[in-house]
């Protein structure tokens, strides 16, 4: 689970945090009623590049009760509403080595304590966080910090350890103490994304039925691709390899119907996977926040310190 992070892969995940912490709050100065996710997200993505990285995935502007998941597709979008509370999930990566990032901006001002218990949470992880510290005692002091002001963690939806060009390498770290991570621990060379979701609603989330992200799985077809899916699977593993993307990145090849559709018609065959928006279940609000940790021997870099959560 964990290697050995040389100085040059610290170096470019240090670069990644701080561009991804940079355009995380670019984005949410972005954020207002009336504006459209569309124009945040491409402005958000187009700084990163700006900035000398990529988008590590799209841009997520995940409104009221969606919690995660949700970015312009090529065909569709949303407007923000008056009064809403708004995540804005930003990667970053430079040479594949990513930088994972969450904030909630409520223009409302009525999910002010929502929102200060989740950031709470986040600064209550980090507090705690270093090489051997046991993946339960995290999810433990989350929980326990968010009950605390009187909302419910999100039980499944999780942070996770990150690998290079890899937004999810396996590890889950819940939100909550949960037994089955009693002996997990972090250790040197890991880099983990910790981003607490607290709700008014239920505590869990279930899926919506827009998908506007994919990635690529590395598996053979279940069924043959025709030509025009071939070719277009073969420029998403040149341009994103392992990582989310959005139909609407490769809109201006393929145009915007073409791109929506081929890359719904190579999900349904199995070299694409698919990731619907995530909706709580009890249509309660949900707040997130979130940081990227690099676990070393004698120290932890927090690479998305930088900006509003600092």
């Amino acid at each position: 689970m964990a290697g050995v992070l040389d100085e040059e892969a610290v170096k470019k995940l240090v670069e990644a945090g701080r561009v991804a912490a940079k355009a995380r709050d670019y984005g949410a100065s972005l954020v207002q009623e009336g504006e459209s996710a569309r124009r945040i997200c491409e402005r958000v993505e187009q700084y990163i590049v700006n900035s000398g990285a990529q988008p590590a995935f799209p841009c997520n502007i995940s409104i009221n009760e969606v919690a995660a998941h949700y970015t312009p597709g090529a065909l569709d979008d949303v407007i923000i509403p008056k009064g809403a509370v708004v995540k804005v999930d930003v990667g970053a990566h430079v040479d594949g080595w990513i930088a994972d990032t969450a904030l909630t901006v409520d223009l409302g001002g009525g999910s002010e304590a929502l929102l200060k218990a989740v950031r709470e949470a986040l600064d209550a992880a980090a507090g705690i966080v270093r090489s051997g510290v046991r993946v339960y005692d995290i999810g433990r002091v989350i929980q326990s910090t968010i009950r605390r002001h009187g909302f419910k963690p999100v039980r499944n939806l999780s942070g996770h350890s990150i690998g290079r060009y890899m937004v999810h390498a396996g590890l889950s770290i819940p939100n909550y103490p949960d037994r089955a991570m009693i002996v997990q621990r972090l250790r040197p060379g890991m880099i983990v994304a910790i981003e607490p979701f607290g709700t008014n609603g239920r505590g869990f989330v279930v899926e919506g039925s827009t998908v506007n992200i994919y990635s690529y799985t590395g598996r053979s077809p279940r069924v043959a691709l025709s030509e025009e899916e071939a070719r277009a699977l073969e420029l998403v593993r040149e341009r994103f390899k392992t990582l989310p993307f959005t139909p609407r990145w490769l809109a201006g090849e393929l145009g915007a119907e073409r791109a929506d559709s081929i890359a719904r018609r190579l999900a349904a065959k199995g070299v694409l996977h698919a990731y619907p928006v995530l909706v709580e279940a009890g249509r309660g609000v949900v707040a997130q926040f979130e940081h990227t940790f690099v676990i070393l021997e004698d120290e932890v870099i927090v690479t998305t310190r930088e900006g509003l959560l600092s």
